[in-house]
């Protein structure tokens, strides 16, 4: 009814309201009287209640209510920009999102970024800023340490060592090789000062022996090129040496006039001058360099022994060639000033003295002297058994050599030609020898050049030190035994290409010479110097490549019929030979090589022959093959070839063999 009632009254739009419906049925409740006299007082009051709250909250709030109503008048303007700010918002989500996910995947912890790294650099720099300061300050340590009095060296030392195993750990770091640059450079200014120490005048052993050491433990950081011993051996050397020129040259007055007397007595009109200041400068000068030169031995002999020696014998110490200096400073004095003493007895006392000073030196330093006398030795026996060797051969096997010599000047006779020839004379074995005193001084000293220029190359060239044991020479590698053997035949061959010249021609028919002299007159005065070196080229480029190959082949035989010929023993892996043994397998391995190598270069010698037998018709290697070809075919360059490999081989074998037997026993 109430519903019915409010479509009535307020019309379909306004009768839906819960409260309207509400109120009217409370009205339909009530009595007639009490809707027209009670109700509408209730509504008067109900009014007046409500009109009294409009008016206290207009007047508490109107402030608000004013706000409030001018905001709601540009509401209509900020919705609409909210909405476009909104729409704005939601398109721009999905780029934050993207870019988020695209920052954090390039800049993920498991993955290198140079963002990341120069922040976690920068964070580590931070972290470590304490520890950067103190390397930075290891330099100014180290000056103070040096500049300090006295020097504390063990501790600057040590500030060394831990800057450099800094720069070990830390090769690739700009502040740590600053750090050592410049501690590098205070080092080098401490070592010179140590340097300068070891040059004051009255140095002491102990203040020399404590400097040597703490320049020990530097030089092998500063100095990289050479060996500590002799880096530190010839410094020490070099400043006492320097120390003593210096105080020597503290006499330049009584130099002086020492040289006015000397000037004085090469003028015979002036007189004889006495010598007094002669005298007394060589008595100064002498006992100066007596003192300083036991000194300097002496300590130098106890710095010397602070450092490890070497093995081999031949390598000598700085100091075995320094007193050899040092009497060479002696003699020149006396042998400028000593003519300048007439009287006797004054000449008496500067040799006593020059006595004294020649013992005490002597006593200081013989031991030292022995590497080079040995050194001497030891080139000297090498020389004298290629000497030896080169003789026997020569001597023994000068027959083939005059055969081979007579078959190649020319390309028509034969072997059998020739014997007849050399038959038919009154004195077959004066012909036969003929020319062998040339052919035994080229051989021998030959010989004795080239086992001596051979064995200093091998043992230049010697690494490992064995031994093989047929032998007591270095094994050295094939090609290194193929060089050595070239370079050292092209030298001895150069050295003795007069004897050879010579040797040649005594032994052909083609000259008749009576004696070297007139030999070697002869070939002067048609050819000039330049025929004492007729086939050089040939000779060169027969001999460097036989000489290689031999060497060579002549090692490789060695072991191989070594091995054959004794089983190589458990302990040491190498066999044991007796002489009898050693000298049977040289000499086979002679042979075998000597003939190989002879019949490869056979053509060169040939050609050799040719150049030194008629040097006006074969002037040189390609004009004189060319010729000896056309002329009497290619047989010719194998001319001999029999002879040659006979005489080669024997030759080669009995002055290898005689050589090695010589260098095991003398």
């Amino acid at each position: 009814m109430a519903q019915m009632l409010a479509e009535q009254l307020l019309g379909p739009s306004q009768a839906t309201d819960e409260t309207v419906v509400a109120y009217l049925e409370q009205l339909a409740g009530l009595s007639v009287d009490a809707v027209q006299n009670a109700e509408l007082q209730n509504i008067s009051r109900d009014t007046h209640s409500l009109l009294l709250d409009l008016q206290t909250l207009s007047k508490k709030s109107h402030k608000y209510v004013v706000e409030s109503a001018a905001s709601h008048s540009s509401l209509c303007q900020t919705l609409p920009s909210l909405a476009r700010r909104a729409g704005d918002l939601a398109q721009m989500v999905p780029r934050l999102d993207m870019e988020a996910e695209l920052f954090s995947t390039e800049f993920n912890k498991n993955k290198d970024n140079n963002v990341i790294s120069d922040r976690k650099r920068a964070l580590r720099l931070l972290h470590n800023s304490e520890r950067l300061v103190d390397v930075m300050d290891l330099p100014p340590l180290l000056i103070s340490a040096i500049n300090s009095d006295p020097v504390n060296y063990s501790s600057t030392l040590d500030l060394y060592a831990h800057a450099q195993r800094l720069a070990s750990l830390h090769p690739s770091s700009p502040l740590i090789a600053s750090v050592t640059n410049e501690a590098d450079a205070a080092v080098r200014q401490m070592a010179a000062d140590l340097i300068s120490t070891l040059k004051v005048a009255n140095l002491k052993l102990a203040t020399g022996l404590r400097t040597i050491g703490w320049l020990k433990r530097i030089v092998l950081d500063l100095v990289s090129q050479s060996s500590t011993e002799e880096a530190l051996s010839a410094t020490f050397l070099v400043c006492r040496l320097s120390t003593l020129i210096s105080t020597l040259d503290a006499l330049s007055p009584l130099k002086d006039l020492a040289d006015q007397e000397s000037m004085h007595n090469v003028d015979p009109s002036r007189g004889w001058a006495g010598g007094q200041h002669t005298e007394r400068y060589l008595k100064r000068f002498i006992e100066i360099f007596r003192e300083h030169s036991f000194g300097i031995v002496s300590m130098a002999k106890s710095v010397d022994a602070s450092f490890p020696h070497p093995k081999d014998f031949l390598a000598d110490s700085v100091l075995a060639s320094f007193p050899l200096h040092l009497m060479g400073l002696l003699t020149d004095t006396l042998q400028t000033y000593l003519p300048n003493l007439v009287d006797k007895t004054t000449r008496e006392s500067i040799l006593t003295q020059v006595l004294y000073c020649a013992g005490s030196t002597y006593h200081a330093s013989v031991v030292y002297l022995f590497p080079v006398l040995r050194v001497q030795l030891f080139v000297a026996r090498h020389f004298a058994s290629g000497l030896g060797s080169g003789i026997t051969s020569a001597v023994i096997l000068q027959p083939l050599d005059l055969l081979k010599t007579r078959v190649q000047q020319s390309g028509s006779p034969s072997l059998s030609a020739c014997w007849r020839d050399i038959s038919r004379s009154h004195q077959i074995i004066r012909s036969l020898w003929r020319g062998t005193v040339p052919s035994t001084l080229r051989t021998g000293f030959g010989s004795a050049i080239y086992f001596t220029s051979l064995n200093s190359i091998r043992q230049y060239l010697e690494q490992t030190g064995t031994r093989n044991a047929s032998s007591a020479l270095p094994i050295l590698t094939n090609w290194q035994n193929l060089a050595s053997g070239a370079v050292a035949r092209t030298f001895a061959g150069f050295v003795l290409m007069p004897l050879t010249v010579i040797k040649v021609r005594f032994e052909s028919n083609l000259y008749s010479y009576s004696s070297i002299a007139s030999s070697a007159a002869d070939i002067r005065r048609r050819e000039g110097f330049r025929g004492f070196f007729s086939g050089f080229g040939a000779t060169a480029i027969r001999d460097a490549p036989y000489a290689g190959m031999y060497v060579l082949f002549y090692e490789m035989l060695k072991t191989k019929l070594g091995s054959l010929a004794a089983p190589p023993s458990i302990d040491t892996q190498l066999p044991k030979m007796t002489a009898s043994v050693a000298s049977s397998v040289n000499f086979a391995s002679g042979i075998l090589a000597g003939a190989a190598c002879s019949a490869v270069s056979n053509p060169f010698d040939a050609v050799k022959t040719r150049i030194q037998l008629e040097p006006s018709q074969y002037r040189n290697v390609g004009q004189a093959c060319y010729k000896m070809v056309v002329e009497d075919g290619f047989r010719s360059l194998w001319d001999g070839l029999a002879l040659r490999m006979s005489r080669k081989a024997l030759s080669s074998a009995l002055a290898w063999t005689v050589y090695e037997e010589l260098i095991r026993w003398v």
